[in-house]
């Protein structure tokens, strides 16, 4: 079950989780090489790293973006773990970007 507050901050989430749901952690996807678990972890790693970097940058000390070395915590992960850590991210990533949006003026490029 996806929590309700995910609607508005990141819409695409429960067409995702369905897609994920439906198949195997094995299953191929359209990324050529990729398995269904190796998407998730990519996307739980840009969960992470987005709500980092953007609270870095409201809290005035931006940071570079890093890249796919953060996934290497989620790669060791059994499934079960993985996606509690993608929920987590996802959960952590909205309350970032709900205190973003209160402090931000929409027109806010973030690096």
């Amino acid at each position: 079950m996806i929590p309700s507050r995910f609607d508005a901050t990141l819409p695409e989430l429960a067409p995702f989780v369905h897609a994920v749901q439906a198949r195997r952690p094995d299953d191929g996807t359209w990324c050529e090489a990729w398995t269904v678990r190796d998407v998730l972890i990519h996307r739980t790693g840009n969960a992470e790293e987005l709500a980092r970097v953007l609270q870095a940058f409201v809290s005035g000390t931006p940071v570079e973006t890093r890249g796919f070395e953060r996934e290497a915590p989620y790669r060791r992960m059994p499934d079960s773990e993985l996606w509690s850590a993608f929920l987590s991210r996802c959960e952590h990533l909205t309350e970032v970007a709900a205190a973003a949006a209160r402090d931000l003026s929409p027109d806010t490029e973030v690096m």
